[in-house]
Protein backbone atom coordinates (compact mmCIF):
# COMPACT_ATOMS: atom_id res chain seq x y z
CA UNK A 1 0.00 0.00 0.00
CA UNK A 2 1.60 3.22 -1.18
CA UNK A 3 0.76 6.88 -0.46
CA UNK A 4 2.45 10.30 -0.48
CA UNK A 5 2.25 13.09 2.09
CA UNK A 6 3.56 16.64 2.05
CA UNK A 7 3.27 18.31 5.43
CA UNK A 8 2.28 21.98 5.50
CA UNK A 9 2.82 24.68 8.10
CA UNK A 10 -0.78 24.09 9.22
CA UNK A 11 -0.08 20.38 9.82
CA UNK A 12 3.06 21.17 11.81
CA UNK A 13 1.17 23.81 13.82
CA UNK A 14 -1.65 21.41 14.69
CA UNK A 15 0.92 18.80 15.73
CA UNK A 16 2.72 21.38 17.92
CA UNK A 17 -0.55 22.50 19.51
CA UNK A 18 -1.44 18.88 20.27
CA UNK A 19 1.83 18.44 22.14
CA UNK A 20 1.74 21.82 23.83
CA UNK A 21 -1.76 21.44 25.28
CA UNK A 22 -2.15 17.71 25.97
CA UNK A 23 -1.13 15.74 29.02
CA UNK A 24 0.55 17.42 31.97
CA UNK A 25 1.38 20.61 30.10
CA UNK A 26 -2.29 21.01 29.13
CA UNK A 27 -3.36 20.61 32.75
CA UNK A 28 -0.71 23.15 33.82
CA UNK A 29 -1.94 25.57 31.15
CA UNK A 30 -5.58 25.21 32.23
CA UNK A 31 -4.62 25.82 35.87
CA UNK A 32 -2.60 28.93 34.94
CA UNK A 33 -5.48 30.34 32.88
CA UNK A 34 -7.92 29.69 35.76
CA UNK A 35 -5.55 31.36 38.21
CA UNK A 36 -5.27 34.30 35.80
CA UNK A 37 -9.07 34.59 35.61
CA UNK A 38 -9.33 34.49 39.40
CA UNK A 39 -6.65 37.17 39.67
CA UNK A 40 -8.58 39.41 37.26
CA UNK A 41 -11.78 39.03 39.30
CA UNK A 42 -9.96 39.50 42.60
CA UNK A 43 -8.17 42.59 41.31
CA UNK A 44 -11.30 44.22 39.93
CA UNK A 45 -13.43 43.28 42.95
CA UNK A 46 -10.89 44.66 45.41
CA UNK A 47 -11.00 48.05 43.80
CA UNK A 48 -7.35 48.88 44.36
CA UNK A 49 -5.98 45.51 43.27
CA UNK A 50 -5.24 46.45 39.70
CA UNK A 51 -1.85 44.75 40.10
CA UNK A 52 -3.60 41.38 40.45
CA UNK A 53 -5.90 42.14 37.53
CA UNK A 54 -3.04 43.11 35.22
CA UNK A 55 -1.00 40.08 36.24
CA UNK A 56 -4.03 37.88 35.58
CA UNK A 57 -4.54 39.38 32.12
CA UNK A 58 -0.85 38.82 31.41
CA UNK A 59 -1.09 35.14 32.45
CA UNK A 60 -4.20 34.56 30.34
CA UNK A 61 -2.62 36.26 27.31
CA UNK A 62 0.59 34.27 27.67
CA UNK A 63 -1.12 30.88 27.57
CA UNK A 64 -3.98 31.63 25.16
CA UNK A 65 -2.39 34.06 22.68
CA UNK A 66 1.40 34.20 22.92
CA UNK A 67 2.11 30.46 23.09
CA UNK A 68 -0.14 29.50 20.11
CA UNK A 69 1.23 32.44 18.10
CA UNK A 70 4.80 31.38 18.86
CA UNK A 71 4.03 27.79 17.86
CA UNK A 72 2.49 28.97 14.59
CA UNK A 73 5.49 31.16 13.72
CA UNK A 74 7.84 28.29 14.52
CA UNK A 75 5.82 25.84 12.36
CA UNK A 76 5.70 28.31 9.48
CA UNK A 77 9.45 28.86 9.65
CA UNK A 78 10.09 25.12 9.90
CA UNK A 79 7.87 24.36 6.88
CA UNK A 80 9.53 27.07 4.79
CA UNK A 81 13.12 26.42 5.82
CA UNK A 82 13.42 22.67 6.21
CA UNK A 83 13.95 20.78 2.93
CA UNK A 84 12.18 17.78 4.47
CA UNK A 85 8.87 19.65 4.23
CA UNK A 86 9.42 21.07 0.74
CA UNK A 87 8.63 17.81 -1.06
CA UNK A 88 6.30 14.88 -0.66
CA UNK A 89 7.36 11.90 1.38
CA UNK A 90 6.44 8.51 -0.03
CA UNK A 91 5.24 5.82 2.36
CA UNK A 92 4.96 2.18 1.33
CA UNK A 93 3.33 -0.14 3.86
CA UNK A 94 4.78 -3.65 3.62
CA UNK A 95 4.88 -6.76 5.78
CA UNK A 96 8.24 -5.81 7.32
CA UNK A 97 7.31 -2.20 8.15
CA UNK A 98 6.81 1.27 6.76
CA UNK A 99 9.19 2.06 3.89
CA UNK A 100 9.85 5.79 3.76
CA UNK A 101 11.31 7.56 0.71
CA UNK A 102 12.22 11.23 0.90
CA UNK A 103 14.02 12.46 -2.19
CA UNK A 104 16.93 10.10 -2.71
CA UNK A 105 16.92 8.87 0.90
CA UNK A 106 15.08 5.73 1.97
CA UNK A 107 14.51 3.96 5.25
CA UNK A 108 12.39 1.29 6.87
CA UNK A 109 10.55 1.66 10.15
CA UNK A 110 9.79 -1.85 11.44
CA UNK A 111 6.28 -2.31 12.84
CA UNK A 112 7.67 -3.07 16.31
CA UNK A 113 9.18 0.45 16.50
CA UNK A 114 5.74 2.08 16.44
CA UNK A 115 4.88 2.42 20.12
CA UNK A 116 1.72 4.55 19.97
CA UNK A 117 -0.83 5.74 17.45
CA UNK A 118 -3.00 8.74 18.17
CA UNK A 119 -5.69 10.56 16.21
CA UNK A 120 -6.00 14.22 17.12
CA UNK A 121 -6.95 17.43 15.31
CA UNK A 122 -7.54 15.68 11.99
CA UNK A 123 -4.29 13.76 11.86
CA UNK A 124 -2.87 10.40 12.78
CA UNK A 125 0.36 10.50 14.73
CA UNK A 126 2.52 7.36 14.69
CA UNK A 127 5.04 7.58 17.51
CA UNK A 128 8.35 5.77 17.24
CA UNK A 129 9.61 7.32 20.48
CA UNK A 130 8.85 10.11 22.93
CA UNK A 131 10.27 12.79 20.63
CA UNK A 132 9.82 11.21 17.20
CA UNK A 133 6.68 10.59 15.18
CA UNK A 134 5.21 10.44 11.71
CA UNK A 135 2.26 12.69 10.93
CA UNK A 136 -0.46 11.50 8.55
CA UNK A 137 -3.08 14.25 8.05
CA UNK A 138 -6.57 12.90 7.27
CA UNK A 139 -6.77 15.17 4.22
CA UNK A 140 -3.53 13.78 2.78
CA UNK A 141 -4.68 10.17 3.27
CA UNK A 142 -7.90 10.96 1.42
CA UNK A 143 -10.28 8.14 0.59
CA UNK A 144 -7.61 5.57 1.48
CA UNK A 145 -7.59 6.68 5.12
CA UNK A 146 -9.55 3.77 6.60
CA UNK A 147 -7.78 1.18 4.47
CA UNK A 148 -4.33 2.56 5.36
CA UNK A 149 -5.04 2.83 9.08
CA UNK A 150 -6.64 -0.63 9.27
CA UNK A 151 -3.54 -2.08 7.61
CA UNK A 152 -1.34 -0.30 10.16
CA UNK A 153 -3.50 -1.44 13.10
CA UNK A 154 -3.20 -5.04 11.90
CA UNK A 155 0.59 -4.91 11.67
CA UNK A 156 1.71 -3.02 14.78
CA UNK A 157 2.56 -5.12 17.85
CA UNK A 158 -0.12 -5.84 20.45
CA UNK A 159 1.77 -3.58 22.89
CA UNK A 160 1.25 -0.52 20.64
CA UNK A 161 -1.28 1.87 22.14
CA UNK A 162 -4.03 2.60 19.60
CA UNK A 163 -6.85 5.16 19.48
CA UNK A 164 -9.89 4.03 21.48
CA UNK A 165 -12.01 3.23 18.43
CA UNK A 166 -9.25 1.31 16.56
CA UNK A 167 -9.66 -2.43 16.12
CA UNK A 168 -7.02 -5.05 15.53
CA UNK A 169 -7.87 -8.07 13.43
Amino acid sequence: MNFNIRLTAKDLYQFSMTHAYNGQSGIFTAICVLVGIMMVFRGTAAGGGMYYAMLGVLMIALFTIVTPLTLYMKAKKQAAGNPMYQNETEYDLQEDGVHVTMGDQTGVIPWNQIVKIRHSRGMYILYTGKQSAFIYPDVALGEQKNEIMNYIYQHVPASTKLPKYAKRS
